[in-house]
């Protein structure tokens, strides 16, 4: 996470940019054009090869709604409570001027989906999601719990909001504020860590040096003042709080971005196995490997189609969102495919790899080198490279990724249910009336 910050530092050049005197983190910038997104592209790409892709939720993710969102927030309003437009545009304001890392809190955690929230909280479920206990003249007292909270542990504030799917009688529940994750009352649960620091990294490449940690996040009586609050009471406005911000769109596009970069990870992966294991002669591998490279050039190629093909929203350059639901709901299957493969191509070999100490074993070590040297790789190169297989395709830290990528964007099932009916098809119905009526038309 540090790097993200040293790259400013090492490179100010490209990771800062200045607005009206003052440098700000060049993620904080307004895409005004065509080339402010290509130019962020770029950006993402720089950032998420620090961690390989295998972080989702550096700060650039939320920084890229930050940066926009003052061209939205009218889109807030406000009530006799507070000012929500203005509370925004604040709030953004000091998050860009302090650089601030926010992770975000959207996921309820999973009590009894078939209830609705006002069912849940009668039953005494109070927990089972964000809501308001109290109201005070200078705030409100809320209650509840946010799940999968990904890189909370490591931010400065939580921006605590609701996907869009409240019904009318969950006013309670209807809420959007940050919070600085020091406030009393926050208590955050990490998961079980999958780093293995018994080992040495030549044992896991990848596990061994890092950790995107997820968090169960408790808000036990948490005081909200006035001023943090963008959404208080209105299932409407928080409803439309995350697309309506312009958030759903310009994370969309991060995210698809730091996508590309793992996947490409995993692409050169297994080709590097094939390679060096010796199976890149066989046509069925070189069909499995031409199989992820076209994947990843569809998802490059769509990445830089969103961009040109954007359009003008607020005043702001925004990426088309079609053509990224396309790039999420594929993603997905991409990345799946590109772990079999992996898992494939090391079957057995992988199984076979001792503790990497053993190679300084005096007893063994000599045998152990001839035994799994070939002509393509020697045994400790071997170890390392099936060790990183491993790592991805069998660890703890490997599965969390596989997961991460399956369902962090959402149920791809519902994105593709969601995709065909928002497709642009009238060109094509066009074509298709031509047909059709030429052959009515016949005598």
């Amino acid at each position: 996470m540090q790097r993200y910050y040293e790259l400013q530092d090492e490179d100010p050049e490209t990771f800062l940019y200045e607005e009206n005197g003052q440098k700000h983190s060049i993620l904080f910038m307004p895409t005004l054009t065509v080339e402010d997104l290509q130019h962020k592209r770029k950006i993402y790409e720089k950032i998420a090869r620090e961690s390989f892709g295998f972080l989702g939720r550096t700060p650039d993710f939320i920084d890229t709604g930050v940066a926009i969102i003052e061209y939205y927030a009218d889109v807030l309003g406000k009530d006799d409570r507070t000012d929500y437009a203005k509370n925004a545009r604040d709030w953004a304001k000091r998050v860009k001027d302090e650089d601030l890392f926010i992770s975000h809190a959207i996921q309820n955690p999973q009590v009894d989906r078939q209830k609705g929230l006002a069912q849940l909280l009668e039953e005494g479920q109070e927990f089972a999601a964000v809501w308001i206990k109290e109201k005070r003249d200078d705030g409100i007292i809320v209650r509840g719990a946010k799940q999968v909270n990904t890189l909370a542990p490591l931010a400065d504030e939580l921006l605590v909001f609701n996907l869009p799917g409240l019904n009318a009688i969950d006013e309670q529940f209807a809420l959007a504020f940050s919070l600085p994750l020091a406030t009393d009352g926050v208590k955050m649960v990490c998961r079980k860590p999958t780093m293995k620091k018994d080992f040495s990294l030549k044992d896991y490449p990848l596990s061994g040096a890092f950790d995107e940690m997820d968090a169960f996040i408790i808000l036990d009586d948490v005081f909200v003042p006035n001023e943090n609050l963008f959404v208080c009471g209105s299932v409407e406005k928080s409803n439309a709080f995350f697309p309506g911000s312009g958030f759903f769109v310009h994370t969309a596009h991060q995210d698809e971005v730091r996508g590309f970069v793992k996947l490409e990870f995993v692409t050169g992966l297994a080709v590097r196995l094939a390679e060096k294991l010796g199976l890149a002669g066989f046509m069925r591998v070189q069909e499995m490997l031409g199989n992820l490279t076209v994947n990843l050039e569809m998802i490059k190629s769509s990445i830089i189609a969103s961009e040109v093909t954007a359009h003008l929203e607020n005043g702001v350059m925004t990426p088309n969102m079609q053509v990224l639901l396309a790039v999420r709901a594929s993603l997905t299957k991409y990345y799946d495919e590109a772990l079999r493969v992996i898992a494939e191509l090391s079957s057995g070999s992988v199984m076979g790899i001792p503790d990497f100490s053993e190679f300084d074993n005096k007893e063994i070590s000599d045998i152990l080198k001839k035994s799994m040297t070939s002509p393509l790789i020697d045994a400790e190169d071997r170890s390392l490279l099936l060790n990183l297989a491993w790592d991805i395709t069998g660890e703890s830290f490997g599965q969390r990724q596989r997961t991460y990528e399956f369902l962090h964007g959402g149920n791809p099932m519902w994105i593709k249910n969601m995709h065909w009916l928002t497709e642009d098809l009238s060109q094509a119905n066009q074509m298709l009336d031509k047909v059709l009526n030429n052959a009515k038309a016949e005598q």
